[in-house]
């Protein structure tokens, strides 16, 4: 082979590393948020709620190392009486356990967060679908209405986690309904229903994204 032809493919395969390289050095890790399914599903059947509700949280598959900004929330209500959502009884933690009271954003934000929030009906046949967040993220702008300031959750520190180890946040909602086979909307009728979402965070290697990893 002339000296000028090992040259370009010397060139050539260089550069193919090169390229290989830096493809793998610019790869991240990212970060997996997951609802801990089974035994929030345990939870509605103990309370006897399987088929009168269908709840449903959408979570993406990766994360980056970012802040989450907030939660969407759907109920599904399959009885034949109204379901309503407590607000003021439910609650946010974040990765320490702190507990801050949840919120739903509203169109106008124009809250007071000084007084009750009014609960939500979720009629027979029909969903409610919310965003929410903790009270703690938010503070009045100079018109008067609420924005939000801080995040969620954050998963920076999750950046740093060991593969088996893991960071957990809780959402539990409260709903109430009338008891079946009762009359009235008095105050001995009514069945309060917490639920408990439990959520893990956990730090995924760049490489375990791909499907040879996976299968290993």
């Amino acid at each position: 082979m002339p000296s000028i032809d090992v040259i370009i493919v010397a060139v050539y395969l260089f550069t193919l590393v090169y390229v290989g390289y830096r493809a793998i050095d610019n790869l991240e890790d990212r970060a997996a948020l997951v609802l801990d399914e089974p035994a929030l599903n345990a939870q509605i059947e103990e309370q006897g709620l399987e088929e009168a509700i269908a709840v449903k949280i959408p979570l993406k598959k990766v994360y980056g190392f970012e802040p989450v900004a907030n939660l969407s929330l759907t109920v599904a209500n399959l009885s034949d009486s109204p379901i309503y959502v407590d607000w003021d009884r439910s609650a946010l933690t974040n990765f320490k356990g702190r507990s801050r009271r949840v919120v739903r954003i509203t169109p106008s934000m124009n809250l007071d967060l000084s007084r009750p929030q009014v609960f939500s009906v979720i009629s027979p046949g029909t969903a409610l679908s919310e965003t929410i967040v903790a009270e703690d993220m938010l503070k009045a702008g100079e018109d008067g209405r609420l924005q939000i300031v801080a995040p969620m959750v954050d998963l920076g520190p999750v950046s740093s986690l060991p593969e088996d180890k893991k960071l957990e946040f809780v959402f539990r909602l409260v709903l109430q309904r009338v008891a079946p086979n009762t009359s009235g909307y008095y105050e001995e009728n009514w069945i309060t229903h917490p639920l408990t979402f439990r959520f893990e965070a956990r730090r995924i290697p760049w490489d375990s994204l791909y499907p040879w990893k996976q299968r290993g």
